[in-house]
């Protein structure tokens, strides 16, 4: 393994000498904090954010172009505009979270130092892992986005509709699911294991997926869509940029053009059906009447477990809150 060079940083030049250009700077500087040949999708999708700062700054009087001329002050002044944004209701809280720690990250990259950080939650709200919409991705507009993916020849990122939504796979597991040992998998157990990209590394023991008419269909899907020597959607001669730019990236927009909103919204629509299974009951997403708290625990019990979660609350940012009891006029809160 090679050691990666060290970027200096210069106080005197522009960027902090680490180029001209604002962004080149920021991405330089983040190759350098997470290894140049790793941690590509966090990269990437810090650069991206970090965009939107960008643009803010340059619309200042006087506009901003150096990072050595970033403030604290300016990074307050971004968070009270964020702040007003998601009050407006224009900005998600979460999204608005995630802008202002790209900041952190960015800027503790650039600098070497701590001088420009603020709390996320404390700057616009603490964000509410609580669904409250419903996700909306039944199966036929899932086939809509496949049929139009593969009209643009996208056939990999259709591959990663039918996985997400299949088998309720985050973005980069379905990316990264080792298609050839699943297969294998299915054949002997009817049933295959999601263990490759999860985030943070975890890997759960739990979390086996049944394969039946659906599954099947997404797995040979993807299976047909990848080469000979390859094992996942990201082909052996290519990399993950190069997998995120071609396929995962126009995905997103096939999405929204049929009326889903997000790659999320295929996971979260496979695990209330998942909790619709188990609990014999609607989702609380779907109802607010009666309920079966025992029915309930337990189907949120098994959608931890398909979703790979380590806290039973997690479960309600795909069915919705816990809030409810067995008995009219009775609230149990928790």
């Amino acid at each position: 393994m090679t050691k990666q060079r060290k970027l200096k940083r210069n106080h005197q030049k522009r960027n902090f000498g680490l180029g001209h250009q604002p962004d080149y700077a920021a991405k330089m500087a983040l190759a350098e904090a997470y290894g140049g040949d790793s941690h590509f999708y966090t990269r990437f999708t810090h650069h991206a954010r970090f965009q939107n700062w960008l643009a803010w700054l340059s619309e200042l009087d006087p506009p901003i172009r150096d990072l050595r001329k970033i403030t604290r002050d300016h990074a307050v002044a971004y968070a009270e505009y964020l702040a007003k944004a998601v009050t407006a209701g224009a900005v998600e809280v979460a999204y608005a979270q995630n802008l202002i720690s790209t900041v952190n990250t960015v800027m503790r990259a650039v600098r070497l130092d701590r001088e420009i950080w603020l709390s996320p939650s404390d700057s616009v709200g603490k964000r509410s892992y609580v669904r409250t919409v419903l996700p909306m991705a039944p199966w036929d507009k899932v086939i809509e986005a496949v049929r139009l993916s593969e009209h643009k020849g996208n056939y990999r990122g259709a591959a990663l509709i039918l996985l997400w939504r299949a088998f309720g796979m985050r973005f980069r597991e379905g990316a990264l699911a080792d298609l050839r040992r699943m297969k294998v998998e299915a054949d002997r157990y009817r049933m295959v294991w999601i263990k490759e990209g999860t985030k943070g590394g975890f890997v759960s023991d739990d979390r086996w997926v049944p394969v039946e008419s659906v599954q099947w269909q997404a797995l040979d899907y993807a299976l047909h869509t990848i080469s000979e020597t390859g094992s996942c959607l990201i082909d052996t001669n290519s990399s993950l940029k190069e997998f995120l730019n071609r396929h995962a990236t126009p995905v997103r927009k096939v999405l929204k053009q049929v009326g889903i909103e997000c790659p999320k919204d295929l996971r979260a629509e496979n695990f209330i059906e998942l909790y619709e299974r188990e609990s014999g009951q609607p989702a609380p997403l779907k109802q607010d009447g009666l309920f079966d708290r025992t029915a309930d625990l337990n189907a949120r019990q098994a959608v931890g477990h398909r979703g790979g979660h380590k806290r039973l609350t997690i479960s309600s940012s795909y069915v919705g809150k816990r809030h409810r009891s067995d008995q009219a006029g009775e609230e149990v809160r928790e």
